[in-house]
């Protein structure tokens, strides 16, 4: 009896374990033309983000999308994980976007039609050197793409995986736009000379802006624009920035005063004096508007910010003598007129700064936010470190390493350090400081930073110091375009690798001019240190895996150890 219990129960086995297998191959089938897409990053990297979602929806007409690759990239074989996460969100795209969106994708080294149209769209390749048996070659690397819209077509001429979804929500928010959005430059720069043919435009040494307007001329068309003029703020002009001018003249704040309280956006870069950048010398400049910003509660004071939180700037050169032989290094200090913003300086809660790793000012001045009018609400975008000071902007600017101790040793004597405010968001309606006709008040804003600098050329031109996005992250702000500054500063955290030597030299003391002895024994310390903690590190990549993959190996066998040993109890039966 028995044995035909234990056939029988053998046989409806093997029966449900049939059923199953029946069971999985129409559930695999569905499931494959399923994508499932499980992001674990925290940033949501690898996911669409909400403003490209709505760009997708918003279609009603068709849009092509032409993905120019080369599927041969021997000898680049490392890119080959970036291709792969561009071809799925294009994938998430199209399925996104269906049935609006197609995307082909074409290979311009094998075809030569696609190499013409790359050609002709501005798709341009990118040489890579491969180490072949042979000797050295060169290959072109494809990696652009077009959109086309209508009538209107959009190309990134070459795309990486970190900058691709906003690359590509950009310009298909201005594919769907009629024209793009106008920003106006209100400064005292002299104007473009007129573009003459054949010949590239020369820029005038005192257009200190330049780079500013090239950066937001990416997504918008950035206009100069003279107050004094009957049109000045047209209709298309969605934020204006009033960038440290000289003396404004009572009848164009009278305009911008209007524009304010009817709902405009401005943005403000308000110092009372100009730094020659070349000869680091300060020279009294009033703007006009101080009056005007007083009325509101805000004050811009005259001493400069200094901060033990700092860029750090060259201040000399030296030979130190290692245990390779002797080589000429740079002497850098931190320049305390130069605040490097970074971690609570910047305000975590506030769009425009939340995403942001740091920002650079130099010869920044303390900003005050006093009794601010009734329906005006103040947020702080930049502050100092609680590590700061105010020095009389009548000291030498100078970034020699003497001048350098002697501003550190003026600033610690002068007071107890304080935080200063440097940047503040204002958000309401704002009321008329002068009489206006046929005035209706909405809620506009206005960022004041009390910093001219960080927006010049030779500051915003470099991409380390963050002021690039922090000045897209304003405008797109102030423009109410808030969506495209979560996508931009998606997956932005700065996550530097850890330098072990410098770290052991700053903890140490750092280099010592004149002392030689010093500088080698400190050297080869620094560089042992080094090479032990990454021989810890190497050897625990190494072991840890493995030692897991035991320990749970051992947990398994021990836990069904267990159980084998419990006695065997049939179930009751009725």
């Amino acid at each position: 009896m028995s044995s035909q219990m234990a056939k029988k129960s053998i046989a409806q086995s093997n029966l449900s374990l049939l059923l199953v297998f029946l069971l999985l191959i129409p559930a695999v089938a569905l499931l494959s033309q399923l994508r499932w897409r499980w992001d674990l990053t925290a940033e949501r990297a690898y996911s669409l983000s909400p403003a490209t979602l709505h760009s997708l929806q918003q279609l009603d007409d068709r849009l092509q999308i032409k993905l120019y690759f080369n599927r041969d990239i021997e000898g680049a074989e490392a890119l080959l994980p970036a291709r792969l996460v561009i071809e799925d969100l294009l994938a998430e795209i199209e399925r996104k976007g269906a049935p609006w969106v197609s995307v082909e994708t074409v290979d311009p080294t094998t075809d030569l039609a696609a190499q013409r149209d790359a050609e002709h769209v501005g798709v341009e390749p990118l040489p890579v050197t491969a180490q072949n048996v042979g000797g050295v070659s060169v290959d072109l690397l494809y990696q652009g793409l077009e959109l086309r819209y209508q009538d209107r077509s959009e190309v990134i001429p070459f795309v990486t995986p970190d900058e691709f979804e906003f690359a590509f929500t950009v310009r298909l928010a201005d594919l769907q736009r009629e024209q793009r959005p106008v920003i106006g430059m209100v400064s005292d720069e002299p104007l473009l000379p007129p573009q003459m043919p054949g010949l590239p435009r020369q820029v005038p040494p005192g257009r200190i802006y330049e780079q500013l307007r090239v950066t937001l001329g990416q997504r918008y068309a950035v206009r100069d624009i003279d107050l004094a003029a009957a049109d000045a703020i047209a209709a298309d002009i969605v934020a204006i920035i009033v960038a440290c001018p000289s003396a404004l003249a009572a009848d164009k704040l009278v305009v911008l005063d209007r524009y304010l309280a009817e709902g405009g956006h401005l943005l403000v870069l308000q110092d009372g004096d100009v730094v020659d950048q070349n000869q680091l010398k300060s020279e009294l400049r009033p703007t006009g508007l101080e009056e005007w910003l007083a009325a509101y509660g805000i004050t811009v004071g005259s001493a400069y910010v200094y901060d033990e939180e700092a860029v750090q700037v060259q201040t000399s050169v030296q030979t130190v003598h290692t245990t390779s032989g002797p080589k000429v290094v740079p002497v850098k200090m931190p320049y305390g007129f130069g605040i490097l913003a970074s971690g609570d300086s910047l305000a975590a809660d506030h769009l425009v700064t939340s995403g942001l790793s740091q920002v650079a000012l130099f010869w920044a001045h303390p900003l005050q936010v006093g009794v601010l009018p009734t329906g005006l609400k103040a947020e702080t975008l930049v502050q100092s470190s609680a590590q700061a000071w105010l020095l009389p902007n009548t000291l030498s600017l100078a970034m020699d390493g003497d001048n350098v101790r002697a501003l550190r040793a003026a600033a610690i004597a002068s007071a107890p350090p304080q935080p200063y405010t440097l940047a503040t968001a204002f958000t309401g309606t704002f009321q008329p400081l002068f009489p206006h006709t046929n005035l209706v008040a909405s809620p506009g804003a206005m960022v004041v930073i009390a910093n001219s600098e960080l927006f010049h050329n030779s500051t915003l031109g470099v991409e380390a110091s963050g002021n690039s996005e922090f000045a897209a992250n304003l405008v797109d702000w102030l423009a109410q375009d808030g969506a495209l500054i979560e996508l931009r500063s998606r997956g932005k955290k700065n996550r530097p690798i850890t330098d072990f030597g410098r770290t052991y030299v700053e903890e140490h003391g750092g280099w010592m001019e004149g002392n030689d002895l010093h500088n080698e024994e400190l050297d080869r310390a620094a560089q042992d240190d080094r090479r032990t903690r990454r021989r810890w590190i190497s050897w625990g990549n190494v072991v840890i895996p493995p030692f897991l993959v035991l320990l749970f190996g051992l947990l398994h066998r021990t836990w069904f150890g267990r159980r084998a040993r419990q006695p065997f109890q049939p179930r009751a039966t009725s």
